[in-house]
């Protein structure tokens, strides 16, 4: 039997059983807050499995395989799954703990219980996390696309059928049938991915050429990728903590300690994996120097071990791909359902008690799947997906995010400022990364942290001529003077 035809039938069983814990989860997602945050019901083992697989999905194994095999050494190739990774470790100490003891559901919850409603903020932040989302979303499908390439798919074919797939999955049970379909993806995907390490380096080994000099013992960061680097490295290591996707999922966790450790022990194995998929992409790249770097982690992996291994190892990482996919559906189902219909149409109504709150993110996820295949025909680049899609959300909200939740002389003035000069920045160079009428004037890979730097001068300076504290801040000070 053919290899591929071998893969193939083993992929089909795979995604069925898959589809088949989505029809078990749908019974579990009777409320919105079911859908959305299955229930809050996650342990640590669950909540790190379903963090690590909405980084694992595309950009740190399809992604750093690539990385690894375009720049011969494995360094290149674990940038982004460092930053991944150091970022949920972050999150871990820093940000997920407090943030979930607010029980929010999307990251301006928390602004809110800070500083109070105000529509415009909410707005913005839910304007502009669509691309953001979308993005991330696109780069699933992108690498979904390559993987099934390798195996004779048509890309085109490829994506259309994995969105389907993603589609179905995540219109049923939502966030319980994502986290259910992680936990088994991740169990896969930490055997098989070092194993398939292991074998490829093997082989490199037996043509001659020392595997570990030659993958390695090569420069961290070769000669002119220090802003590729940073470009791949700092905004999901100053993101992840405040981006839709693994907010979620903590926020999914039954309690603080969970939610501390599952983000901590998420981005450990994010780095884990993400150095077994770049050693994959080098060796793959030595052992066979005509394949393309898009599909190398899948060609590697298939030419290297047996069709059955191969094919439980590809199709683990496609359905995470797929799973991550899913999980950023429900992000845009969320973001729409309680950031605009919700806290700005009905603010003063709780998100369950809403009838129409889980059928607009059901039909939300739906329009973003459409949206999402056709960007997927227009990008080439997994990692540029995922970045330059971020630039209008991260570069306004990120700062004013995390000054809510971590500079105590903050104000709404401030913050509101920051927000506007970021937005600005974010915007004009998330345009000059993507088909517009000033892509290409200048270099958009370090337009993010410019826009942080905006919006950090604009917070502080306006919140420290603003006597105007927020409600926490006041409470805070009321306490210490009744102390006194």
């Amino acid at each position: 039997m053919d290899p591929r035809l071998s893969i193939a039938i083993i992929a089909i069983i795979y995604l069925g059983a898959l589809l088949g814990v989505g029809f078990w989860a749908q019974k579990r997602a009777k409320k919105a807050s079911d859908f959305l945050v299955a229930g809050r019901k996650l342990g640590t083992l669950m909540c790190a499995c379903t963090i690590a697989a909405v980084q694992i999905g595309a950009g740190v194994v399809v992604g750093g395989a690539t990385n690894g095999a375009t720049y011969h050494g494995v360094w290149p190739g674990m940038y982004y799954s460092l930053g991944c990774g150091l970022g949920c470790i972050l999150a871990g100490i820093f940000i997920a703990p407090r943030m979930r003891d607010v029980q929010a559901v999307v990251p301006m919850d928390y602004f809110e219980a800070r500083f109070g409603s105000y529509k415009i903020m909410r707005f913005w932040a839910w304007l502009s996390n669509v691309p953001s989302l979308l993005g991330i979303f696109v780069a699933q499908l992108l690498a979904c696309g390559s993987i099934l390439q390798a195996f004779g798919i048509p890309f085109w074919i490829g994506v259309v059928v994995c969105a389907v797939i993603i589609l179905i999955y995540a219109s049923m049970g939502g966030m319980w049938s994502v986290v259910v379909g992680d936990t088994i993806n991740i169990a896969v995907i930490m055997i098989g991915i070092p194993v398939a390490a292991i074998v490829a380096l093997t082989k490199l080994g037996a043509t001659g050429v020392n595997p570990i000099t030659t993958v390695f013992l090569t420069p961290i960061i070769p000669q002119g990728l220090l802003s590729k680097c940073i470009y791949a490295v700092a905004p999901m290591l100053v993101s992840i903590g405040v981006s839709y996707d693994a907010f979620l999922r903590y926020q999914s966790a039954k309690d603080v300690h969970a939610a501390r450790w599952g983000c901590i022990w998420g981005g450990i194995i994010t780095m884990f994996v993400g150095t077994m998929a770049s050693a994959i992409g080098v060796s793959g790249n030595l052992l066979n120097p005509g394949a393309e770097a898009g599909s190398i982690f899948a060609s590697t992996v298939s030419s290297t071990m047996s069709p059955i291994f191969a094919g439980i190892v590809v199709t683990a990482v496609l359905a995470a791909a797929m799973s991550s996919g899913n999980g950023l559906l429900i992000c845009l189902g969320a973001s729409f359902s309680r950031d605009f219909y919700n806290k700005i149409l009905h603010p003063d109504k709780e998100m369950d008690d809403l009838p129409k709150t889980k059928t607009i993110a059901q039909v939300t996820i739906v329009l973003a799947c459409l949206v999402g295949i056709f960007f997927a025909f227009k990008m080439t680049n997994v990692l540029d997906a995922i970045i330059l899609f971020n630039y209008p959300y991260m570069g306004s909200m990120l700062v004013p995010l995390y000054g809510s939740l971590l500079y105590k002389n903050a104000t709404i003035k401030g913050c509101f400022c920051g927000m506007i000069g970021g937005a600005i920045v974010g915007t004009v160079c998330f345009l000059a990364g993507i088909p517009s009428p000033i892509q290409g004037l200048f270099n958009p890979d370090m337009g993010l942290f410019l826009a942080y730097a905006v919006a950090l001068i604009l917070m502080v300076g306006v919140s420290s001529f603003d006597k105007n504290k927020s409600p926490m801040v006041k409470m805070q000070q009321a306490a210490g003077d009744a102390k006194k």
